[in-house]
């Protein structure tokens, strides 16, 4: 094992273990560790859900891309594409795990199932989607397996062809879940008909395409650190700086034309929201935006794709900028409480609803008009947690599994 290895799984484990300590130390007092509210009920958690689908999603799609349509280019990258895509599947129902108090009830949803629930939907696909990633990072590895697993291919006659055929067949159904799992992702927000926010048919669309740049950019980034910049595969570098970028300016198209819509319809309950983004969240938008720009103009050009470091600083920014972008999902629909009342004896007064704000102040009112949430240190640790598992796996499975194909190795 090289000492890079060794010092990643180190970093990425101390990490781990303080992010369960953190959960243990949240499981034992209540979510009150935490900075959700009655009126904002979700945070980091869900935006961690969102983030680490999104990257589970287009790290798949490249993969399942390559047999469908023959993108022979980006095959030595498969095998990462499947990595990447069961290494933030898992990460992403790791990170909803704290979201709810007493997991321990989780059986609740397999035994008393709410069909018209998107959550049970939600449930559904992800451990689908975590079975399809693995059964099809399988097939990829198939043919190079070494040690204990070489005893997995002696009934198989021909691992090559095998692997091949049957990652053909495979391929449509793991691009439907892919994009399957971040419709259903989606429809989770956007039905949520008391926020404005979600509220929107584009949401689903919108969420495939930074899906696809954001799994995209974690796929190259990786691809990167395995491959290095040898000119062979300049050319699928190329592709995934197109598809990262193609992907994006979707994006931005349908997030900017469901604003539009917000603003021209003029109602206060549409316009309220776009008041907490651009006053009170205005720098974060403008680095959700500005950041994954710079990225991809940066790696159109081929002398920065030919950089290591350059197009890891590039990936890494973009990777960011869209977390900035799941983030930002949650302040336009919990900052303004949707809810009002008139109190009797006070009808020049409104009162939002839910009145408990969560925290008392007998010098303050504690009916609540609007509440700025940002993540505890609880929270925080949580989630670097969660993240430092998707990082370990990765690296361990680098180093123990044939993900880099074998000329690179020689």
């Amino acid at each position: 094992m090289k000492r890079s290895t060794k010092t990643g799984l180190a970093v990425t484990g101390f990490f781990m273990i303080a992010g369960l300590a953190a959960w243990g130390y949240q499981f034992r007092e209540g979510l009150v560790v935490t900075n959700m509210r009655n009126s904002y009920s979700w945070g980091l958690y869900v935006s961690g859900l969102a983030f680490f689908v999104g990257n589970a999603a287009g790290g798949l799609v490249l993969s399942s891309l390559i047999y469908l349509f023959g993108v022979k280019s980006l095959k030595p990258f498969a095998r990462i594409g499947a990595l990447t895509a069961f290494a933030n599947v898992t990460a992403a129902m790791f990170a909803i795990l704290p979201d709810i108090g007493y997991p321990l009830r989780l059986y609740q949803m397999i035994l008393n199932p709410q069909i018209m629930s998107p959550l049970i939907w939600d449930v559904a696909i992800l451990n689908l989607y975590a079975l399809l990633s693995l059964l099809y990072l399988f097939l990829l590895m198939l043919p190079d397996f070494k040690g204990v697993f070489k005893r997995l291919t002696r009934m198989i006659k021909d691992p090559e062809s095998f692997s091949e055929k049957w990652a053909k067949r495979l391929a449509p159904f793991t691009l439907v879940a892919a994009v399957g799992i971040h419709v259903i992702t989606a429809w989770v927000f956007s039905t949520q008909g008391a926020r404005d926010w979600w509220h929107s048919a584009a949401l689903a669309p919108d969420f495939i395409s930074v899906a696809v740049a954001s799994g995209t950019a974690l796929v190259y980034l990786v691809c990167m650190i395995a491959y290095g910049t040898r000119e062979r595969y300049q050319e699928a570098y190329r592709t995934m700086a197109v598809f990262m970028s193609v992907a994006f300016f979707i994006h931005l198209f349908l997030m900017y034309n469901d604003f539009f819509i917000h603003t021209w319809y003029g109602a206060d309950h549409a316009l309220e929201p776009l008041s907490v983004l651009f006053k009170e969240y205005g720098p974060a938008h403008a680095f959700e935006v500005a950041a994954p720009l710079a990225a991809v103009i940066l790696l159109l050009n081929s002398r920065v794709r030919r950089s290591a470091a350059g197009v890891i600083a590039c990936c890494f920014v973009f990777i960011l900028g869209v977390f900035m972008h799941r983030f930002l999902l949650m302040p336009g629909a919990f900052d303004r409480v949707p809810l009002t009342i008139n109190p009797l004896g006070l009808q020049d007064q409104q009162w939002s609803v839910p009145i408990a704000s969560g925290d008392y102040d007998p010098a303050l009112d504690t009916f609540v008009t609007q509440w700025h949430y940002f993540p505890s240190a609880v929270e925080i640790v949580v989630f670097l947690g969660v993240f430092a598992y998707m990082c370990f796996l990765l690296v361990l499975a680098m180093d123990r599994l044939p993900v880099v194909m074998r000329e690179v190795e020689s």
